[in-house]
């Protein structure tokens, strides 16, 4: 009596099989994505590679809705991830020297070098898209004239035909070339 008293004290929590019985109520349908923390670090790396939502959700298997219901707060920083993702790298990479690899300090060292270098630069590139170019006056006549001569392809100025004397001779014509 004792064994079939345990049989259906264990059937309250196992079914025939052993696998547990769960008496909530079921949803109709598949259930719903959830985030993981992996998920989101490699839709980090997707995004801020340059991918489109379209390639990002074909590659992480699942749709574009759901990319965007579940990660829309990636998508809509997508200019900032790439910022992001290298301040992550360059903070990991200078803990793992700080904790003695060397090969990540040497790296952590070069990477910082190379990162002031690149703030020098885009700092010269900005003070020189600023200055404006060293022309002087140009009229509206003039700037007509430039953008006209400066048009190819199709819809170019056809070259000048070559004259020719009477006599035979070919007349010598300054092509501007």
């Amino acid at each position: 009596m004792g064994l079939i008293w345990r049989f259906f004290l264990l059937a309250q929590d196992f079914d025939l099989f052993g696998n547990p019985f769960d008496f909530a109520p079921r949803r109709a349908g598949r259930p719903e994505h959830e985030p993981t923390e992996e998920n989101i670090i490699n839709i980090m790396v997707l995004l801020a590679s340059g991918m489109t939502n379209r390639e990002v959700a074909k590659t992480l298997g699942i749709s574009v809705p759901t990319l965007r219901k579940h990660y829309l707060h990636l998508t809509r920083n997508r200019d900032v991830l790439l910022s992001r993702l290298r301040t992550k790298l360059r903070t990991a990479q200078i803990q793992q020297g700080l904790a003695g690899n060397a090969a990540a300090l040497s790296a952590s060292l070069r990477m910082l070098d190379s990162v002031s270098a690149e703030r020098v630069s885009r700092d010269l590139q900005g003070k020189a898209a600023n200055q404006p170019a060293a022309r002087g006056y140009v009229s509206k006549k003039d700037q007509r004239l430039e953008s006209a001569q400066a048009i190819g392809g199709k819809y170019a100025v056809p070259a000048a035909p070559r004259l020719v004397a009477s006599n035979g001779q070919a007349v010598a014509v300054d092509d501007g070339e």
